[in-house]
């Protein structure tokens, strides 16, 4: 049997209460799929839940805790939206460390719908091209982004995705930027 593309690769997906579980589990099955490993990281303890259209969705396990995660471990990072799990992550410091880290070291991310808002945070956003969903436009745009309506928009290593509707398509994308990442040129994080 023939490797897959990311086989050996390990993917972080940070996530708090109240993500949504589509911009969880879409991503997540291209990755399984890719071969890729992933890993949930989080604060909260043992189970993560999701949210699923108007109400809690299912428990997910985490893999790792948030406070003990360092982005020299992972090959990717994956942030899913849903603003019940961003407003959680939004002043967590330890979110905002783990994100500058996988963004300084130009490592592959990919931040859904709104989990921009949690990218607009980030002093490193200033000049980028982005998209997200609507509601977090404003807020990009005030910290100095160029948020450009797409269902996708890829600026190096980082891709940002509109929503639900361009998870699908920015996956394949994010897969091959994380098969060309080469981990022993990362120098810090």
């Amino acid at each position: 049997m023939a490797d897959k593309l990311l086989s050996g690769r390990i993917v972080a997906v940070m996530l708090a209460n109240g993500f949504n579980e589509i911009e969880f589990t879409e991503p997540q099955k291209s990755l399984i799929e890719a071969g890729a490993t992933t890993k949930v990281v989080s604060r909260a303890n043992g189970l993560v839940n999701g949210w699923y259209e108007d109400s809690w969705g299912h428990f997910f396990p985490v893999d790792v805790d948030l406070a003990e995660t360092l982005s020299v471990d992972y090959d990717g990072l994956i942030i899913p939206g849903g603003m019940h799990a961003i407003d959680k992550m939004i002043d967590d410091p330890h979110s905002q460390r783990i994100l500058k880290a996988f963004m300084r070291a130009s490592m592959p991310t990919i931040i859904v719908g709104d989990a921009g808002r949690l990218l607009a945070r980030t002093e490193i956003v200033h000049g980028l091209t982005v998209t997200s969903s609507v509601n977090v436009r404003e807020e990009l745009e005030a910290n100095g982004a160029i948020w450009k309506a797409a269902p996708f928009v890829v600026e190096d290593a980082l891709v940002t995705v509109n929503g639900i509707e361009g998870v699908r398509d920015a996956m394949k994308v994010f897969v091959t930027i994380v098969d060309a990442y080469d981990k022993k040129d990362l120098n810090a994080a």
